[in-house]
């Protein structure tokens, strides 16, 4: 398809019309048919880094496989059978190190929420501030390539050319009307042709997505469109909260989340423009299913060492930070460090589902450096944020991650397809710090801090 005409269907994407191309005459999305897989072009134009929340290998690899287009992508291109994630595996800590191919101890980014004089706050870390390693981001944007990305944690304030950074808003307020504040570029309009005003796109989950999805198309075949497009696709998330992995809850979120996928497949097909394009779908992490809930706080309050307040804290001399199937304790000084660990070892043996990480552990596992020590659950048990009533209780939630030193769940997913990959390739394991200098090895960039490995035998041909 000449250029004239993917601008054309690009624009009544962003209208979020049903129609592509209406005024060509083109047909509609087929959302549930998987598009044809061409022949990939012998170089890539625009690359496309989409996340799907607790992704893993299952999901696309094997007989009956739910995601069909997800499927054809490994099947067609390089697929991981297992992706070792970072630590602690929380959304926040996983996209910085998906961004940056550094470890949370070097990104600065070791848990989703804040922490503040009066505890865990409900803020995530959400800024690019937030971040202190150079991401991809930067460097394509350095190389003078446009690039943008939409609901991609710790995005806010990021100078970006198109970006709808992460944003989970009150009832009442309008997606659209912040992505006009803290947005940049075509966002907020995409946005607000996409659907965004519907009350369900206040927070990431499906009717954000479907926008995003939309928003996608809009840019990749729209004017001007970015070299690099980052997307983070967050629906399962909901589902893996209320229902376990394997129920068919979650079975069908995935479906939905490769429906997804597929309307960005098939926009870009109608568009004449997959063939040229690089795909990189990932997890961030593997969940299991969870029934038990660890809260550590209520030990360090019993101990002295907090003193909570409502739903808060009114002061503490040390502090835990629930990552899932992890918990990370700060401290004051020496002496509340000390306390702490004896606070919580007589607590981990009471339990009997958790045990002490140590420092000289938390360092070899590249972790937040201003925690003093760690606590890691067996899988079934997540650690909670609590600090006040019982020590134990049932989880709140139905799926939780677990770190991948205890249990092969752990592991997220990754496919790669387009331009130069080798068909058939798979990668029995792979860590997550990977990602990041794989793809700027495939973009013809530097990412010279990275602590990852390119993965060049994934790649055929010239470069």
């Amino acid at each position: 398809m000449r250029r004239a005409a993917a601008i054309a269907i690009g624009v009544v994407l962003a209208l979020g019309c049903a129609q592509l191309g209406a005024r060509r005459g083109a047909p509609p999305i087929r959302e549930l048919e998987p598009p044809p897989l061409p022949a990939p072009a012998p170089t890539a134009e625009r690359f496309v880094l989409v996340t799907i929340h607790g992704l893993t290998s299952d999901r696309y690899l094997g007989p009956g496989a739910p995601m069909a287009n997800l499927a054809a992508l490994a099947r067609g291109g390089a697929a991981a059978q297992a992706m070792t994630p970072v630590y602690p595996a929380t959304v926040y800590s996983t996209h910085a190190t998906l961004a940056t191919g550094v470890e949370p101890a070097k990104h600065g980014v070791g848990g989703d929420h804040r922490i503040t004089a009066h505890g865990v706050s409900a803020a995530f870390l959400d800024q690019a501030s937030d971040l202190r390693a150079p991401t991809l981001f930067d460097a394509a944007a350095r190389s003078g390539a446009r690039v943008a990305a939409l609901d991609w944690p710790s995005t806010g304030g990021a100078a970006l050319a198109d970006l709808a950074p992460d944003l989970a808003l009150d009832p009442g307020a309008s997606w659209v009307d912040a992505l006009g504040k803290v947005g940049a570029g075509r966002a907020a309009e995409l946005a607000s042709r996409a659907g965004g005003a519907n009350a369900a796109a206040l927070r990431p989950g499906a009717a954000r997505d479907a926008a995003l999805a939309t928003m996608a198309c809009g840019l990749l075949v729209g004017p001007n469109p970015p070299r690099l497009l980052a997307l983070r696709l967050s629906r399962t998330a909901e589902a893996l909260g209320a229902q376990p992995p394997d129920s068919p809850a979650a079975t069908g979120a995935f479906a939905a989340a490769d429906m997804d996928l597929s309307r960005m497949l098939r926009c870009l097909s109608d568009a004449g423009l997959l063939a040229s394009t690089a795909l990189v779908v990932a997890g961030d992490f593997g969940v299991v299913a969870a029934h038990t809930e660890l809260r550590p706080g209520v030990a360090l309050a019993d101990a002295g060492l907090l003193v909570p307040s409502g739903d808060g804290v009114q002061k503490w001399d040390a502090i835990t930070r629930a990552n899932g199937g992890s918990a990370f304790v700060y401290a004051a000084d020496d002496d509340a460090a000390v306390l702490a660990r004896r606070a919580l070892e007589t607590f981990a043996n009471e339990s009997g589902a958790s045990r002490v990480v140590s420092a000289k552990e938390m360092v070899a596992r590249g972790a937040d450096p201003e925690a003093w020590f760690g606590l890691e659950a067996e899988p079934g048990f997540v650690f909670g944020d609590a600090t006040t009533g019982p020590a134990i209780g049932a989880a709140p939630v139905a799926s939780a991650s677990v770190e991948a030193s205890n249990d092969a769940a752990g592991a997220a997913g990754f496919v790669a397809w387009g331009p130069r990959i080798r068909a058939g390739v798979r990668i029995p394991r792979m860590r997550e710090t990977d990602v990041a200098p794989t793809l700027a090895h495939w973009m013809g960039l530097a990412l010279d801090q990275a602590q990852g490995r390119a993965l060049v035998g994934l790649f055929g041909g010239a470069q």
